[in-house]
């Protein structure tokens, strides 16, 4: 029996003793590479071999701290619908986080050691590597068919399960609308937006791995990862995408430049150049179309698109300041009827806020705001509260943030909860915070002078790291 062989029966064997772990891995890196009406029966599944495991050795599923604030916040989604216009919308809508969070109670419960943290990384990372490199061949392939330098049959189709998608929603009892674009690389989600949302929150994460790797040979497949995230988030074209990436790097390169300027400045070559090119194309300054009599995109449509966010976010503003029951309650969860208000009432024909913060007030009012600016706080301080004394753990605590950050702040521009395969990156980072508080050492924050200590604390740990 040869090495491989030996391999082979003792990975069975880890699985057959362990299969929840491995069906986490699996869920967490095939998530976002299948469609959206596919990826929850994998989680579903996943999590019933977790559950018959956690059964069969006597533990209790955990939530935490945090997933407990989640489900009372999620219990108000499904309360919304007494007073929801679009009932059905407003419990599909919540039954879609009711679902997912089942990936963070996973994650919280099965990755509570320093190595299970990075392997869920390593997963995460992983699959947003390869829908960046699938992003960046529909691209590529795109603008080289549409300038006559290759067969149109040659193109990598956008989104890759367009056929399959058009055909699964046609066929259903109700209607889904969707805009499928073609020159906007999507990778295997259904829309440039979702991939952007998940290039952002893996490029951090993917820095975590490279600043930490101990072979050339990991050095190598993390920035490999990381280029192939980089040129997916530039073939999105999403302005405000590249931006945040940008800052993203700019703010860790600021954060680890003492001790890792080289590789930090390395990175920036593929980031910020790919990032920098797709705004050059996207505001006019650099034609990629030169064969083309009709831009697939240009900088008029560009700047209409800025304009017309605004005015959402303006009309939205003006109904909910106008309407008490809608300012403070909602109008029930899910984006069905701020799509409606914006049409019969500004004659705006778009499906949601593009904004998450404004998009959750019309949906939940100011009191689901407030619960999810609750949540959104606690696992910031969750972070906050890890001693990084180790030079490892301060990477880890500072790439998990921007993340998560990172994550949030394009939220402002478009709505980052608008899918299973969008909902599951909040989720993930949550499970994944919720994981490193369990297993790093704390801090005692019990007053609110502790709070100035351990800042100062962690301010001189990244100074002399």
């Amino acid at each position: 029996m040869d090495i491989t062989d030996t391999e082979r029966l003792d990975l069975k064997a880890k699985i057959k003793k362990n299969p929840a772990w491995y069906c986490l891995l699996f869920t967490v890196f095939a998530f976002s590479l299948l469609p959206e009406y596919i990826s929850p029966f994998i989680l579903f599944i996943s999590y019933i071999i977790f559950k018959r495991q956690w059964t069969r050795e006597g533990r209790l599923a955990k939530v935490g701290n945090i997933g407990k604030l989640e489900m009372g916040f999620m219990g108000l989604m499904l309360i919304s619908a007494i007073w929801s216009p679009t009932k059905l919308d407003t419990l599909g809508s919540a039954g879609l986080w009711w679902a997912v969070i089942l990936i963070q109670v996973m994650i919280f419960n099965l990755a509570r050691t320093r190595e299970r943290i990075k392997k869920v990384i390593i997963a995460i990372v992983a699959s947003a590597a390869v829908n960046g490199a699938v992003g960046a061949v529909q691209f590529v392939t795109f603008v080289l068919s549409a300038n006559k330098y290759l067969p149109s049959s040659f193109v990598l189709t956008t989104p890759f399960y367009r056929a399959l998608d058009t055909a699964v929603y046609s066929a259903v009892p109700f209607k889904i609308s969707t805009f499928m674009w073609t020159n906007r690389a999507s990778g295997f989600y259904s829309n440039p937006n979702l991939l952007a949302s998940f290039m952002h929150v893996a490029f951090p994460l993917g820095v975590y791995l490279l600043l930490n790797a101990k072979t050339k040979k990991e050095k190598a497949l993390s920035f490999t990862a990381l280029t192939f995230i980089s040129f997916g988030m530039a073939s999105t074209q999403t302005r405000a995408g590249c931006y945040v990436l940008i800052a993203a790097w700019a703010v860790m390169f600021i954060l680890f430049i003492r001790r890792h300027a080289l590789k930090m400045l390395a990175l920036f070559i593929p980031a910020g150049g790919s990032s920098v090119f797709a705004l050059l194309v996207r505001y006019g300054k650099i034609n990629i179309y030169p064969n083309v009599q009709f831009l697939p995109v240009s900088p008029e449509e560009a700047m209409l698109s800025t304009a017309r966010h605004f005015e959402i976010w303006k009309d939205l503003t003006d109904y909910l300041t106008h309407h008490i029951g809608a300012c403070i309650f909602g109008m029930g969860f899910g984006c069905e009827q701020t799509g409606n208000i914006l049409l019969n009432n500004y004659a705006l024909k778009k499906p949601h806020a593009h904004n998450f913060v404004i998009e959750m007030w019309a949906e939940l009012g100011i009191i689901g705001l407030i619960f999810l600016a609750v949540i959104i706080i606690r696992a910031v301080g969750k972070l906050l509260e890890i001693k990084t004394k180790e030079a490892e753990v301060l990477t880890l605590v500072i790439t998990v943030l921007a993340s998560y950050v990172s994550l949030l702040i394009f939220g402002l521009s478009d709505y980052i909860f608008n899918s299973p395969k969008q909902i599951i990156l909040i989720m993930m980072l949550w499970g994944l915070i919720q994981a490193i508080s369990y297993t790093y050492e704390k801090h005692e924050i019990q007053m609110p002078k502790d709070i100035k200590t351990v800042t100062k604390s962690e301010i001189e740990n990244l100074i002399h790291q």
